[in-house]
């Protein structure tokens, strides 16, 4: 009998540990859904994807792709196709599909590397202005 009150306590102590343990979760991520989209955009730095400008600057491998399979739709990419290969990573796809998820994300859909686009060129530097003083020998 008291190895059968041992099992049923050792059993009620699993389960009530369990259910604490769900309970305590469920909390968290209860209150984590009471915050804000303020808050939240706060966390991630206000990341939202990348310009147009941005998507520029990324370029477009190469031509490197061709050949290799968009982790987006799942089809072969062709050669002459518009592509991106992101850099990094180098995960390649249609310039289409990596487009339309890094306007919302700044990151690879495959990875989830976090992409920063080579920063602006340098505007082109005037030479200075100096006189020149021409001199005619004769």
């Amino acid at each position: 009998m008291t190895l059968v009150l041992c099992l049923f306590i050792a059993l009620f102590l699993f389960c009530f540990s369990l259910g604490l343990v769900f309970l305590v979760y469920t909390w968290i991520l209860w209150t984590s859904s009471l915050r804000s989209p303020a808050d939240g955009a706060a966390d991630k730095g206000g990341e939202k994807g990348l310009s147009t400008a941005e998507l520029e600057r990324l370029g477009d491998g190469g031509g490197a792709a061709a050949g290799q399979e968009c982790a987006v739709c799942l089809d072969d990419i062709e050669a002459g196709q518009a592509s991106r290969v992101l850099p990094g990573c180098r995960h390649a796809f249609h310039r289409a599909c990596a487009d339309r998820w890094l306007t919302t994300h700044p990151d690879c859909p495959v990875c989830r590397a976090h992409l920063d686009p080579p920063p602006m060129p340098p505007p082109p530097i005037a030479p200075p202005s100096v006189p020149v003083e021409v001199v005619v020998c004769r």
